[in-house]
């Protein structure tokens, strides 16, 4: 499964460019599917600067705020992305077929 960051929206607070929200592909085998979503606050230990930040930190933190606890139950939405991916690969293309009358 292959995940890709698109695009990033900042702000200034708690520090000029901070990465709130990020665009999202998740693909395979010519599948795909787009989303975005906003990212969880940054915590000043774990802050990254923009001009230093990669793709692999985007894609972590996307994952981050897509699996999530609500009453010690845990919700896997990276899991559901990765299956609505899985199912599309699964789809075949219909066919045209040659009309039964003559």
């Amino acid at each position: 499964m292959n995940w890709k960051i698109t695009q990033v929206k900042t702000a200034a607070m708690p520090v000029e460019g901070t990465i709130v929200n990020a665009s999202f592909e998740v693909s395979k085998d010519g599948a795909n599917v787009e989303a975005d979503i906003n990212l969880l606050p940054a915590s000043a230990e774990s802050f990254v600067k923009l001009e230093t930040v990669t793709e692999e930190q985007v894609i972590q933190w996307v994952k981050d705020a897509l699996d999530y606890n609500i009453n010690d139950e845990a919700y896997s939405n990276v899991k559901r992305y990765e299956n609505i991916v899985d199912q599309k690969t699964k789809e075949t293309e219909p066919q045209i077929t040659p009309l039964p009358w003559k």
